[in-house]
């Protein structure tokens, strides 16, 4: 087996490189906060493991009631009883894992790289602030999977627990469309069981995960303008830690920069993704906002309940006993550095002298359906075109908007 290929990443002074060095980023979600609920996985059962819920139930004949009389040949002091059936449900779920791992970095090139330590501070900001946004998809497909609610905008809001129907959205996201699934999630008794973020003037609040524009949009809908339910103290206390300062309707608004967006054609749903990888200007490849995700026409926006689904991560294992020895993993995708002494030349990943490494991190999860029931996704309309265009009120000879404050203004002179 031929030995590693090794390619320099670094960049080099060979063009009168000066000053600070810069780095793009990839922005945070409200998926990476402690808004997803994280629990420990139980080791030494089994590695698929199950839940079990204990579902509501009612009595077959609630409305009939019996006549209380005079005993004659009969026992009213003894009604017939009606049954409570008793039914369960049991859902699995199992580890998955991955690896992230950086480029390789030999020694020899870090000797004459320019601003070596520097560059490599920021190589690793990257890799953590990949392994975040690793992270924020894992939460944003896990809940669109677990949640029995996926749902199109359009008329009849159609549905399917299994996967989005073949259907296009007509519409955009309307308070509308919330106030129903607000109604049906407090009927099945999701704010009793865990799905609400506190109450606000004495409302259960559920969390809205929605693009800016859709947020603008319903909060400026005819009507509703002066619909905001405020609460100060709950607000400091539930939502501070989330960017977020109020709430609407019984939703609160949590904006997330890049939500799932889609096309749709010959009854395919096709994701979009955010980020295209192009060259960057060494030979090496980055990742720029891609024109495809800012014009595609669908989006989808989440009713966010704590109680749908729970993250599960493994406790790091050092040893178990008898001499053994393990090195410990967080199984959170904390990076570590590897530079592995190995002496087998015919090896890939030959390394007699310790003379090259790379970061590597590891992540584990399972997600344990608590209650899917409550989760709604709502795939709905969204018009980037529609950049809302006012003309100037007034227009000059020469073209030129006049001013509202007069040709005498100071603007103009």
């Amino acid at each position: 087996m031929a030995a590693l290929s090794l390619n320099d990443k670094l960049a080099r002074n060979t063009n009168s490189l000066a000053g600070k060095i810069y780095k793009t980023s990839i922005p945070t979600s409200v998926w990476n906060t402690a808004l997803v609920m994280k629990e420990e996985w139980t080791n030494g059962l089994s590695d698929t493991q199950r839940v079990l819920t204990v579902e509501r139930n009612l009595p077959a004949n609630i409305d009939d009631w019996s006549t209380v009389g005079v005993n004659s040949a009969s026992n009213s002091c003894a009604p017939a009883a009606d049954i409570v059936p008793r039914g369960n449900t049991a859902r699995t779920y199992a580890l998955v894992q991955k690896a992230v791992e950086s480029d390789r970095i030999c020694v020899n090139d870090t000797r004459n790289s320019w601003e070596t330590n520097e560059q490599i501070a920021k190589t690793f900001a990257n890799l953590r602030a990949a392994n975040a946004y690793i992270w924020k998809r894992r939460g944003q497909l896990e809940y669109t999977r677990i949640a029995e609610h996926k749902v199109i905008a359009a008329n009849g809001l159609p549905f399917n627990d299994a996967a989005f129907p073949a259907i296009a959205p007509t519409t955009i996201l309307t308070q509308k469309t919330l106030n129903i699934y607000y109604q049906t999630l407090l009927q099945m008794g999701a704010a009793e069981d865990g799905g609400q973020l506190g109450r606000m003037d004495g409302r259960p609040q559920f969390v809205l995960i929605t693009d800016m524009d859709t947020s603008d949009t319903i909060m400026n809908e005819s009507g509703t303008q002066n619909a905001f339910l405020w609460n100060d103290n709950r607000v400091k206390e539930l939502l501070s830690p989330l960017g977020v300062d109020r709430s609407f309707r019984g939703f609160t608004h949590i904006i997330d920069t890049h939500p799932r967006r889609y096309t749709f054609a010959g009854g395919v749903w096709t994701e979009v993704d955010p980020w295209e990888e192009v060259a960057a200007d060494d030979g090496t490849v980055k990742r720029k906002l891609s024109a495809a995700y800012i014009a595609a026409p669908y989006t989808d926006s989440v009713i966010y309940l704590p109680n749908v689904m729970t993250m599960l991560h493994p406790k790091p294992i050092s040893s178990v006993g008898s001499g053994t020895s393990f090195n410990p993993q967080t199984y959170v995708g904390d990076f570590q550095w590897k530079n592995v002494e190995n002496v087998d030349s015919a090896s890939a990943y030959y390394n007699p002298d310790r003379a090259w490494g790379f970061y590597r991190a590891l992540c584990m999860s399972a997600t344990k359906p608590v209650h899917p029931e409550f989760g709604v996704v709502i795939r709905h309309l969204r018009c980037p075109s529609d950049i809302g265009s006012t003309a100037c009120a007034t227009i000059v000879s020469d073209g030129v908007g006049a001013s509202d404050l007069g040709s005498g203004d100071s603007f103009f002179v």
